[in-house]
């Protein structure tokens, strides 16, 4: 019996998972405001919709939806409930998701330079390079999310890196200081996966996936999480106070010793209840000195010159 067209219209937005869509848009407006070149006028909104549209639901969504795909045979054991073990959406309709949203990612990027985008050339690429590290994500022999090292850092690479610069590069040319953040960022999010993944090590060993605290131990895969998460922030404080940026700095050192105080617990204690009490303690500071850098190297007062 066929699908109602309701369900089969959810069963394709549940693919492309939207609650995970969020770090995209963060990232490219966190870009588009270091640049500097953001003006108030209806041309900036329209690239800022687009570039939102673009790294969220179309290079986000692209990567849950192929995601869904190769975890067929998993979620029909795991989550039942997901769209194509559950029948909302077939084989064909899975594969015509993933790859209409590639096509219409290429086109928002074309339309990006068409409209002014600064960079059209440098927009296009890395979102053809965003479609190739969410398909090698998921798609075997690769299969980046079933190695501890490869999962965490394809993440943060095309959630945090890959976004900064794309608004970077849509309202300004290179930053340095952007490549620089985004980058601090990338480790980041790169540390906090790993951590997230001690939550399911047991899970993770009957599947076969490789995480860091599978493959070390949950004690050493905490330090690798916190040599990513504190080398990072440590890096770039002192970045921060090499190019005179003094108070940020300052604040980035607070924030680091926050994260120091946060993270005994979490070592001594490693469940994921401490976890996400750790996520609350130890981070808000990080987002702050993100904010204010993103405020300062686009040349807002009062922040320029912090």
């Amino acid at each position: 019996m066929p699908k109602p067209a309701k369900s089969t219209l959810r069963g394709h937005l549940d693919l492309l998972d939207p609650v995970t869509w969020v770090a995209g848009p963060q990232g490219f407006i966190s870009g588009a405001v270091a640049s500097g070149g953001m003006q108030l006028d209806w041309k900036t909104l329209g690239l800022m919709i687009i570039g939102s549209i673009l790294v969220g639901p179309l290079l986000i969504g692209f990567s849950q939806s192929i995601n869904d795909f190769f975890d067929r045979e998993l979620d029909a054991i795991n989550e039942p409930t997901r769209p194509i073990p559950a029948g909302l959406v077939t084989l064909r309709g899975a594969i015509l998701n993933f790859t209409v949203i590639a096509i219409l990612a290429i086109i928002s990027a074309v339309l990006l330079g068409l409209l002014g985008g600064q960079n059209p050339g440098f927009i296009i690429l890395v979102t053809i390079l965003g479609l190739i590290l969410g398909a090698m994500y998921s798609i075997p022999p690769f299969e980046f999310k079933r190695n501890g090292i490869t999962g965490p850092l394809s993440v943060g690479i095309g959630y945090n890196l890959m976004t900064w610069m794309t608004g970077n590069m849509v309202f300004s040319d290179f930053k340095i200081e952007i490549f620089v953040v985004a980058l601090v960022n990338a480790f980041v999010a790169a540390g906090l996966l790993v951590l997230n993944d001690l939550k399911s090590i047991e899970g993770d060993k009957k599947l076969g996936l490789r995480t860091l605290p599978v493959m070390l131990g949950v004690k050493k895969a905490l330090w690798v999480s916190y040599i990513y998460i504190d080398l990072s922030q440590a890096a770039y404080a002192v970045y921060l106070a090499a190019i005179g940026h003094y108070w940020i700095a300052l604040i980035q050192v607070v924030a680091l010793v926050f994260q120091f105080l946060a993270q005994r617990p979490l070592y001594l204690n490693p469940t994921h209840k401490q976890y996400k009490k750790y996520l609350l303690t130890g981070n808000g500071l990080i987002a702050v000195v993100v904010f204010i850098s993103a405020l300062s190297f686009g040349g807002y007062d009062p922040f320029r010159t912090w």
